[in-house]
């Protein structure tokens, strides 16, 4: 599960940006990014892995 909440990092558009907060519109879920007026879904952003805590439990089923 990915969390968008304020000051998670991402990649959008090949930099680096955190989310300043999360809107919730009839026409589905909209991100505002930190330090810029820029609005973008959620399906645009790439999570950043977090320092590997995420990534042994992403490993798959088997």
């Amino acid at each position: 599960m990915i969390l968008y909440k304020p000051g998670t990092p991402f990649i959008y558009k090949g930099r680096r940006v955190t989310v300043d907060y999360i809107i919730i519109r009839k026409t589905g879920l909209w991100i505002r990014l930190a330090q810029s007026e820029e609005v973008c879904r959620p399906e645009d952003l790439t999570p950043i892995a977090s320092q590997g805590s995420d990534l042994a439990e992403s490993g798959g089923r088997h």
